[in-house]
This record gives structure tokens, C-alpha cells and sequence, in this order.
């Protein structure tokens, strides 16, 4: 929908009496002196359409209602017509006026002498209702009492179509030749995704993300499972290097040492291999870390250092105090 209010001028009376009622919308087809052409061919419905917005009609200067008051600055009225008073006379709209103090004062002085409506049109040209009126002097169609504000640098499609204010455009990220219909869809857009995100938001994708709690209860699974499986390997380590302690392959001064080795990457398989190579060079006797069988005082003969010696040359102890002696 667009708006127009470059076309039409009618004429105002030229008496000093201030017209009581004014002709807004000509009967039909009608076009302006620019070369558009406009039609009329359903009034009533323009006047129900206009009522619809609840509100009298406007008269400014210049069109200030649509130039200036979207922009946020002064549009004053100079009077306004009464949407109770609006009718058809022989197929053209005609309003009652009310002016003001200041549209009398202009009008008293002659400071204009024609008047423009602003209106709605579609693609077909065909108006669809009365937004406002303005008081000019330049004139564009002479042969009807019309008023308009011929502005050679106004798009084509008035009102509707002018530029949005660049902090608006740029907050939307919008190009500078955009208008208020381009707005109102970037609005629309950042609405949508606005709510597809809090739906998002709500009802994430199972697949990519899980509940707070059950990710809590997988750690601690986790972690207790590590912490089992860390002693069941301390246990199974031990386990290994006091069993060759017992079969009297390592002495017992060493056990440490041994578990070292065992706790290394791989390290409990090496030191299996190396266990079922290693010659009986300890006595038993004594048992696992140093302490002897119950009942039985008898102690090893010869030192730790020596019993490595004798691990490391592969002989038993008596073997190693008869070649010592």
C-alpha cells in the first residue's frame, strides 16, 4: 500500500470566509499535472476505510504529518476534518472542516492558497483511504479545487516509501534505500529467530546435549570405576612381586623396586616374563617381606646386597658361601 500526496491541489476559496468544507478524493479517474493517474470508483469504501483508523483527519503545512512526523518532529494540525462529516457528493469525497486558531491566522493572511490530500492507493492505483491534508502553494491540478505539494525528489510511492532513519536502517541492517514495509519485515524476521532460539533453548537436540544430573551421574561412574580399576592393578602388581618374593626369586629388600617396574606402561607383563627366568636365590624360609614362618628362628646366611649378587649370577645361596669360601 502507498501513499500519495504529490498530485493534488485544490484551489481554496478566494473570499475571506474560511471554506466549511472540502472537497478530498475527485469523483472517478483523476490524475495531477506529473503525469499520475488515480481512481475513485468505490468512495464509500474509502470513507469506511479511512473511519477505521479512528481518528479526525489531519491539515498541516506541507504535509508535515507524513514527512515530518515520522522522523519524530512538530507536525501541528491547522484544523481538522470530522470523520462523522465525511460523504459522498456525486461520486467525489467531500469532509467538514474544524480550523484552529493557527490555521485561521494562516488562512486570514492568505499565506496559502492551496490544499493537498495524502491517501492510501494500491498497485492499481485505486485510492484506499484519506490519511491527511496539507496547506501549500504550489499547484498541480488546475481544473479541479484541489491542493498539492509537488516535490520532484518524493518517490514515487510517498509516505510509505521514503527512507527509514539511519540509526533504524542500521540497527536492522538495512540498505539505505529501505522502507517502512522493509522494517516492519526485519522485525518480523528477528522475531521469528528470536523465538526459535528460546524453542531451541527449551527443548534441545538429545543427541548433542543431556540433563545436568545424568552427566553428573556418568562422571561419577567415571571416576569411580577408575578408582576400582587403580586398585584392583595395585593389588594385582603386588600380588605378582610377593608371589616371586615366596618362590624365593626376589629378596625381600627389593620388593619396592620390583612394584616400580610393574607400575610402568606394560611393566606388569615385563616383570611375568622376567619372573618365570629368574633362578630360586632366596631362602623362603624367611617368607614375604622378611618375616619368618612361625616357629622358625633360622635366618638367611648372607646379606640382601649378596642375595642380589647371587640373583644376578643365576646361583643359590649355599652355592654362592661355598665359592665364597
Amino acid at each position: 500500500m502507498k501513499t500519495s500526496y504529490l498530485a493534488l491541489n485544490f484551489s481554496l476559496t478566494g473570499d475571506d470566509a474560511l471554506p466549511e468544507r472540502l472537497e478530498l478524493i475527485p469523483a472517478g479517474v483523476f490524475s495531477g499535472l506529473d503525469g499520475r493517474s488515480w481512481n475513485n470508483p468505490f468512495p464509500e469504501a474509502v470513507i469506511d476505510r479511512t473511519r477505521g483508523v479512528s481518528r479526525d483527519i489531519p491539515i498541516d503545512i506541507e504535509h508535515a504529518t507524513e514527512l515530518k512526523g515520522p522522523k519524530g518532529e512538530a507536525a501541528p494540525a491547522q484544523g481538522w476534518i470530522r470523520l462523522d462529516d465525511l460523504e459522498v457528493i456525486d461520486g467525489a469525497i467531500w469532509g467538514a472542516v474544524e480550523w484552529n486558531n493557527s490555521g485561521r491566522a494562516l488562512l486570514g493572511d492568505k499565506a496559502y492558497r492551496y490544499y493537498s490530500p495524502a491517501f492510501l492507493f494500491d498497485g492499481d492505483g485505486e485510492v484506499r483511504s484519506i490519511k491527511s491534508v496539507g496547506l501549500t502553494n504550489t499547484q498541480n491540478l488546475s481544473q479541479l479545487p484541489a491542493l498539492n505539494q509537488q516535490q520532484s525528489q518524493q518517490p514515487e510511492g510517498g509516505a510509505d516509501d521514503m527512507s527509514l532513519p539511519a540509526a533504524i536502517r542500521q540497527a536492522l541492517g538495512l540498505k539505505e534505500d529501505a522502507n517502512e514495509a522493509d522494517a516492519v519485515q526485519a522485525i518480523g524476521t528477528l522475531k521469528t529467530d528470536h523465538q526459535v532460539a528460546l524453542n531451541r533453548a527449551e527443548t534441545p537436540d538429545a543427541e548433542k546435549w543431556v540433563p545436568t544430573e545424568t552427566h553428573q551421574l556418568a562422571q561419577n561412574r567415571a571416576e569411580s570405576a577408575e578408582k576400582d580399576l587403580a586398585t584392583y592393578r595395585t593389588k594385582e602388581m603386588e600380588g605378582e612381586v610377593d608371589a616371586a618374593i615366596e618362590a624365593g626369586k626376589i629378596a625381600p629388600a627389593n620388593r619396592d623396586h620390583y612394584l616400580a617396574i610393574c607400575r610402568q606402561e606394560g611393566g606388569i607383563d615385563t616383570f611375568r616374563a622376567l619372573a618365570k627366568t629368574m633362578p630360586k636365590v632366596v631362602s623362603t624360609e624367611a617368607g614375604v617381606g622378611g618375616k619368618k614362618p612361625e616357629g622358625d628362628q633360622q635366618q638367611s646366611k648372607i646379606s640382601a646386597d649378596e642375595l642380589a649378587i647371587c640373583r644376578d649370577l643365576g646361583i643359590t645361596e649355599d652355592e654362592y658361601l661355598a665359592a665364597r669360601a
